[in-house]
């Protein structure tokens, strides 16, 4: 039975497709990871890098990773690694991993070789052998991660628990059967940080006559969260100095489907990805209007955590 109609949706081809509010979420996300390293948003860690409350950042250690056998998987004491190349700030860039030192024998990036042979995780900060290697085990690694992270409340379930004292690595990363480094580098969010979350409250209006394009105001809200006033205050001020800024949005359903989204499924570099500036220029999707900034609250429990969210109105012409 032929069931041909005019009755169809007017912007839409394709269930599949990633509309308006995933595109949102991913491309802001890309925007202030890269934005803020460009800034200087990032911290070279090299052997060896000690701390002023001790321990050492170069040293990494075995966890009780769930579906891993204890000595398969090991991490640093930060997580969010960054692989993007090219950036430079004040004649700084962050440091390109180029593997480990296990036992001080060196064992180069990607995959090691022999009985080290690994992947790296990067959103995780972990090493990922493919056979256990001895908790005794001494392994060190130069690496850089992201002063702040970044999150998509989409792939963030609310359960994961907000980590403090990420800056003294030692007693606590040692302790493997209790504190926050028990708990999955999947499941803890390291300060300072920052959570993108779409809301249902959004504006639209007909773009212009005799077309169904419209211009729609949609809001995000963007949750910080520190260890200290400081620094809530600084990314606040960040954030709200992009007003009137407008950015280019790549899509990201055509990026994953061609293969070239810069990490695979499992946390490691794809080596046929697209830095973000080449996946702008070749999956280019809409503009991003950032309409308006505005505080909605700056609070703090406790001496050791300091949150505030801003609402972004963000206009888009689809």
């Amino acid at each position: 039975m032929s069931c041909e109609h005019t009755n169809t949706f007017n912007n839409v081809t394709n269930i599949g497709d990633n509309y308006l509010i995933q595109q949102l979420e991913d491309n802001i996300k890309s925007f202030l990871d890269y934005g803020l390293l460009n800034i200087g948003g990032f911290i070279n860690v090299n052997i060896p890098t000690t701390g002023l409350y001790g321990g050492v950042f170069s040293d990494l250690k075995p966890i009780d990773e769930p579906g891993y056998k204890l000595g398969r998987v090991w991490q640093a004491f930060r997580k969010d690694w960054v692989y993007e190349t090219g950036v430079v700030y004040n004649s700084g860039s962050p440091l390109n991993f180029s593997g480990l030192y296990i036992n001080d024998a060196f064992f180069a990036a990607p995959t090691g070789s022999g009985n080290y042979s690994y992947v790296v995780n990067y959103p995780l900060g972990q090493i990922v052998f493919d056979k256990i290697v001895s908790p005794s085990t001494k392994i060190k690694a130069n690496y850089t991660y992201r002063w702040c992270q970044v999150y998509k409340s989409s792939s963030t379930p609310q359960w994961q628990e907000l980590q403090e004292r990420t800056y003294q690595p030692s007693p606590q990363i040692d302790i493997r059967s209790s504190g926050d480094y028990a708990v999955s580098a999947s499941h803890r969010i390291q300060m300072p940080a920052i959570v993108i979350e779409p809301v249902a409250r959004s504006f639209y209006k007909p773009y212009q006559l005799g077309a169904t394009d419209f211009v729609i105001d949609q809001d995000i809200l963007l949750h910080i969260f520190t260890e200290n006033s400081a620094d809530n205050y600084r990314i606040v001020d960040i954030l709200r100095l992009q007003k009137d800024k407008t950015i280019i949005m790549y899509d990201t359903k055509k990026v994953v489907n061609s293969g070239v989204y810069p990490l695979n499924y499992n946390g490691s570099i794809n080596l046929s990805g697209y830095c973000y500036g080449s996946l702008l220029n070749n999956f280019r999707w809409n503009l991003c209007y950032f309409k308006d900034f505005s505080v909605i609250n700056i609070e703090n429990s406790n001496k050791n955590l300091y949150w505030c969210t801003l609402r972004v109105t963000s206009q888009v012409i689809i």
